[in-house]
């Protein structure tokens, strides 16, 4: 029976290798069709350092369209095919890739015979997902025990080497991701497919994995050095434009301006102080009661648009304004888009908000309405935010909510899940250019994906929050996300939510903000931008105050650098540079940088590593959040306090009644029940509290807007006025253990709402 096994199987071998010999396979053009014992392999040369694989379960391949890829002017190829024994090459003056036609695996070397890459199977299993027959696919791969692997996108894990861990590639607020997979052995590979996408190493092996595709397909790019894959990225993806000089300026933002003459005067204030400024952003809410992103100005708080953007660029500034992919439905650019079929709905039947940019007219229409209401009046640039879409918060949330959705134009939102932003962009860039070629277009986005530099948009990270580990994971962000090919990127300098409730009145977080200032100005894009504090270089002390100083100083240094950096801009657009680059980009050589992910070269001149640990200040003492089990709600029940809200500054219109275990709620961060109007609401806490040890308490309060307190029916903090972020204090002496009466009344106007109450104790 042993020998018998033995013979049988060398038989069908010798049978399989005959059939698959290289007599089989068929020679095109641009390069090879090699049929397998299941479906076929077909070996394209796009350029004399790219191969581009496909591979088909079937014996033919599906026509497609590629969203990735950017048309270029394929230049005819040398490349020859060598047979040896049971394998068949592909061989350009850069590369080699090698079929060993009984398997079907590819191995690429370089033409000194050097191993780059092994393949190791691969997998279509056939899935049935949102009624569409569709393959999950899954190649394989051997990588080598010294190699390094970067890029996919931008991650916050604080990663630069993916080496031994997963990665999935779905959008979220803080993830963007672009399937670019880039090797210290000096190679790329471009994963074409826009679904859900999983990158795992172990010691199981190694995979690229898609949720949904018809065949496997993505592009080797081999390079003498990592600047030559980029170069190769780009080629099939198309060139970054360069933009104006203003751009690498500085930027001043907030999640604010309320009003027409408070921009302005933002503006003029940086003028008066001579400190250098390039631009200056409209957050949201500009729109007022038009809507949700009504793409228009609410004439009461902005009441002459055109004469605005005419003093900021009298000013010699720059102006940007926040748009958004999703309507509000009394919106007359909801209604159009409704009208012609262009917003998504739900499983229900309701409508989502969100426009279809996979559709060309759907983007054309949103772009009439940019262009009619803002682009035309002198806006600059665009702040295209939530571009992932906003399906979920996490990556899970996100691909299972997009099943739910109606199919774009292109198809279910399975296949296309992570190219809406993509697509988004191109619709903004590709009609600017149309209507003027004297304008540069800009375009700020908090999602990416691969191609979507082609289309003048930079990436950010999202609405993060303000920690030391997170900064320094901003620069393995960075980093990582410019080694996929895309070259610009930037951080909201202090964080986006600034979790001190004093804000830019703490010392600590003024000396993380200045660190961040620091590492900002050796980014692509230097840019601050936040909630919950003002972000104004002056909000952080005046002249001679140690941290002004300093902010003053790196600006100033930001434009001391500006001919050096605008340099390197050219060379981006016109030699495929990286200005943020990772340490294996010039000393890939050396193994010992590989794994270094907190500094990185600006340009060729500047070795940068940002101090990401403080040095000086503790946050400033606010108390201590009053514990869940001492307080009582109005029926005399344990762990927290009732609550009302209303809708209206003067508790107007009760819109829900709820228990909540303390008052510790940043209102913006999903707290808020959806019943609640956005911005003008006021709420009520009611019941008991039960003290500790005796003596005098001192209640502490951290809010923006109008909040007073009662202990035992005594008003101990009383600032009903509109205000920033403040902390107000109230004295009281209380018996040990005794239960006391507590209200507590809050409302909002201001935007980034706070409300905190904490407990100094007797004994603390």
């Amino acid at each position: 029976m042993k020998h018998g096994f033995v013979f049988s199987f060398s038989l069908y071998f010798i049978m399989t290798v005959a059939r698959l010999c290289a007599a089989d396979v068929h020679r095109e053009k641009d390069g090879l069709v090699v049929p397998l014992q299941k479906g076929a392999l077909k070996l394209e040369i796009p350029a004399q350092n790219i191969i581009h694989v496909l591979y088909s379960p079937a014996d033919s391949f599906p026509t497609r369209n590629s969203l990735i890829l950017a048309p270029f002017h394929k230049k005819e190829v040398e490349w020859q095919a060598k047979e040896e024994g049971t394998s068949i090459s592909v061989v350009t003056n850069s590369v080699e890739a090698k079929v060993d036609l009984p398997s079907g695996d590819i191995v690429f070397y370089d033409l000194k015979g050097n191993v780059l890459l092994k393949e190791a199977g691969r997998e279509m299993t056939p899935k049935t997902i949102v009624g569409e027959q569709v393959f999950n696919a899954q190649q394989n791969f051997i990588f080598a025990d010294d190699e390094a692997l970067y890029g996919l996108g931008q991650f916050q894990e604080g990663l630069m080497n993916y080496r031994g861990h997963d990665l999935t590639l779905v959008q979220t607020n803080t993830i963007a991701v672009t399937p670019v997979l880039v090797s210290s052995k000096k190679w790329g590979i471009l994963w074409d497919n826009t679904s859900m996408t999983k990158f795992h190493d172990g010691e199981d092996g190694a995979f690229l994995w898609s949720e949904a595709a018809d065949v496997i397909d993505y592009y080797f790019i081999a390079g003498d050095n990592l600047d030559e894959v980029v170069a190769g990225y780009r080629l099939l993806t198309g060139k970054a434009p360069m933009f104006g000089k203003w751009a690498y300026g500085y930027w001043q933002s907030k999640e604010r301006y309320r009003k027409q003459d408070e921009i302005i005067d933002i503006v003029k204030e940086y003028r008066r102080r001579g400190v250098p400024l390039d631009n200056i952003v409209q957050d949201w809410t500009y729109w007022g009661d038009l809507g949700w992103n009504a793409i228009d100005f609410d004439r009461k708080n902005f009441p002459d648009p055109p004469a605005m953007l005419k003093a900021i660029h009298d000013l010699n500034a720059h102006y940007m304004i926040s748009i958004w992919p999703n309507f509000d439905e009394k919106t007359a650019v909801f209604q159009e888009m409704q009208k012609r079929g262009f917003i998504f709905r739900r499983d229900d039947g309701s409508y989502t908000g969100l426009y279809d940019a996979f559709n060309p007219a759907a983007r054309d229409l949103y772009w009439e309405w940019l262009n009619k209401n803002l682009f035309s009046i002198g806006v600059d640039a665009w702040w295209m935010d939530a571009t992932e879409p906003e399906f979920g918060d996490t990556q899970e949330q996100s691909a299972a909510n997009a099943k739910h959705i109606s199919n774009t134009a292109l198809g279910s939102w399975a296949r296309v899940l992570n190219a809406f932003s993509l697509m988004s962009t191109r619709g903004v860039y590709e009609n600017q250019r149309k209507v003027t070629d004297e304008k540069r277009v800009y375009i700020l986005t908090r999602s990416a994906y691969a191609g979507q530099q082609r289309y003048g948009a930079v990436t950010w990270s999202g609405d993060i929050r303000a920690a030391w580990q997170v900064l320094r994971n901003q620069i393995s962000a960075g980093v990582n996300f410019c080694m996929t090919g895309i070259p610009y990127w930037t951080t909201d300098i202090g964080a986006f939510i600034p979790v001190t409730p004093l804000g830019c009145k703490d010392e600590a977080y003024r000396e993380m903000y200045t660190r961040w200032f620091q590492f900002g100005a050796f980014c692509p894009m230097f840019r601050s931008h936040g909630t919950g504090t003002p972000r104004e270089v002056w909000r952080f002390g005046d002249e001679g105050y140690w941290a002004y100083d300093a902010l003053v100083r790196f600006d100033n240094l930001r434009y001391r650098l500006l001919p050096y950096i605008y340099s390197l801009a050219w060379k981006v657009t016109d030699e495929d540079y990286t200005i943020m680059r990772g340490l294996p980009f010039d000393f890939n050589d050396d193994p010992n940088v590989r794994n270094i992910d907190n500094q990185y070269m600006f340009g060729p001149a500047f070795l940068v590593s940002p101090v990401t640990e403080k040095m000086y200040f503790e946050p400033t003492y606010t108390g201590d959040i009053i514990p869940t089990q001492n307080l009582f709600d109005t029926k005399h029940r344990a762990n927290g306090l009732a609550v009302e809200f209303y809708n209206g500054q003067n508790f107007d219109t009760l819109a829900v009644v709820k228990n909540e275990p303390n008052i510790d709620f940043d209102w913006n961060d999903g707290s808020r029940p959806l019943e609640v109007h956005q911005h003008y609401y006021s709420i009520r806490f009611t019941g008991e509290v039960l003290s500790k040890e005796a003596g005098e308490y001192t209640f502490v309060t951290t809010s923006n807007d109008g909040i007073r307190v009662w202990v035992d029916d005594k008003l101990i903090i009383d600032n009903w006025t509109d205000h920033g972020v403040t902390i107000d204090m109230g004295k009281i002496a209380l018996k040990a253990n005794a239960k006391y009466k507590l209200k507590v009344e809050y409302y909002q106007t201001l935007g980034g709402a706070v409300t905190r109450l904490a407990w100094i104790t007797p004994n603390a």
